[in-house]
């Protein structure tokens, strides 16, 4: 067998001691292999490994166990402290007393070894129980002035408390009062509501009949006026509010004309044609009262239209066929008394642009910066005719005999 010293030898090393080869095989009657030894060497240093760490886990518990022990008895030591402490607080408290006690003691010797006899003794106790009893009786007294204090102070109170519930008494049949009398008013309300509301029936029973009777007469006219034979007039009225004019919507009267200024610009004779289309031609200017409307209309129209470009408007002027000589579109010359061109107009000048070199020939409207004031009449302007402008269509208002 293995002694200690060997097996103490072994385990500080982290080995398990072996014998001899022939020695296991005499004990065992086999050889053992080295695999064998490798694993019962791994198997002890397991146990081995487990009992230190039993042993760890135990010096662990034992150091905690008497950590929390001496936190205990310094715990009890603590408060028997303060109780030592408190104790001589109150030796020193009682101390005090004993010696009060025999200064008073001291005191009623005194006064009894200097009293002669017996009668001054017991007119002595007389005099102590009498100043006793007037004590009793004034802190008596006292306690009852301040109860009859306290009474009158309740009483106060009761007193303001009554007088408050009078008041909103008083108040509250004042409120019944009122409530009374809009009792009464809501009644009569009522029954005014009642009445009214029967006249109101019946006229509105009146109304219905009324209404009926409209109906059908609307229908009847309903069915004239949207006869085939009325078609053209309803080209002058707004279909919204069927209100007729004698120019068609979207087109201004003036002078028993119609006039209509385009939202898109077009070259001059785009724009005649598309005046053409709606049974007009560019608008003439006739005299000054027409040179006005005109003029004023392209003004209203950029004062409405602030973001939008605005240069000016085609009217039914030019001199395509003799540069100088100016013909409105219903073959008339300009007559000498409504000429209205700007300042250095007409100057047929040729823009860079203008690759063919035809000038300027036709006419258009410069609206002004302002109406009413100094020459703004004066909006002519002699343009390219290939130009993009707006323009001003005219037609014949319709003629209601």
């Amino acid at each position: 067998m293995i002694d200690s010293e060997e097996l103490q030898a072994s385990l500080s090393l982290g080995e398990i001691p072996v014998r001899n080869a022939p020695e296991i095989h005499d004990e065992t009657g086999r050889a053992e292999t080295p695999g064998c030894v490798k694993r019962l060497r791994a198997s002890w240093q397991l146990v081995l490994i487990a009992i230190l760490m039993v042993v760890i886990l135990a010096l662990i518990g034992v150091l905690f166990s008497e950590k929390k022990e001496k936190q205990s008895l310094e715990a009890k030591l603590q408060h028997m402290e303060e109780e030592i402490f408190a104790a001589r607080i109150n030796t020193d408290r009682l101390q005090k007393e004993n010696n009060q006690l025999m200064q008073v003691l001291n005191f009623t010797y005194q006064n009894f070894t200097t009293v002669e006899n017996g009668g001054q003794l017991k007119q002595l106790l007389n005099t102590t129980l009498l100043s006793i009893e007037k004590t009793q009786l004034s802190q008596l007294l006292e306690k009852t002035l301040q109860e009859k204090t306290q009474l009158q102070v309740e009483k106060n109170e009761l007193n303001m408390l009554l007088n408050s519930t009078l008041q909103s008494c008083n108040l509250v049949e004042a409120e019944n009062v009122l409530l009374k009398v809009a009792l009464n008013q809501s009644l009569h309300n009522n029954t005014v509501a009642s009445a009214e509301n029967e006249r109101l029936q019946l006229l509105l029973t009146s109304e219905q009949q009324t209404s009926a009777q409209l109906e059908t007469v609307n229908q009847r006219q309903h069915s004239i006026l949207f006869s085939k034979r009325l078609t053209f007039v309803w080209m002058f009225c707004n279909n919204d509010t069927l209100q007729c004019s004698r120019c068609q919507p979207g087109w201004t009267e003036h002078a028993s004309r119609c006039f209509f200024l385009s939202t898109v610009a077009k070259t001059w004779e785009n724009a005649r044609w598309d005046c053409f289309s709606m049974g007009g031609d560019l608008a003439v200017v006739l005299n000054a009262e027409d040179q006005a409307f005109l003029t004023n209309m392209t003004f209203q129209y950029t004062q409405q239209h602030r973001g939008e470009v605005f240069h000016s408007a085609w009217i039914g002027m030019q001199d395509m066929v003799k540069e100088g000589t100016h013909y409105w579109v219903n073959g008339n010359s300009i007559q000498s008394d409504v000429i209205y061109w700007r300042d250095s107009e007409p100057n047929n000048s040729i823009p860079s642009w203008d690759v063919d070199m035809a000038g300027q020939d036709c006419v258009a409207i410069v609206p002004p910066n302002e109406v009413g004031v100094g020459d703004w009449l004066n909006s002519w302007d002699d343009i390219v005719c290939l130009g993009a402008r707006h323009y001003i269509c005219e037609t014949v208002a319709l003629i209601v005999s």
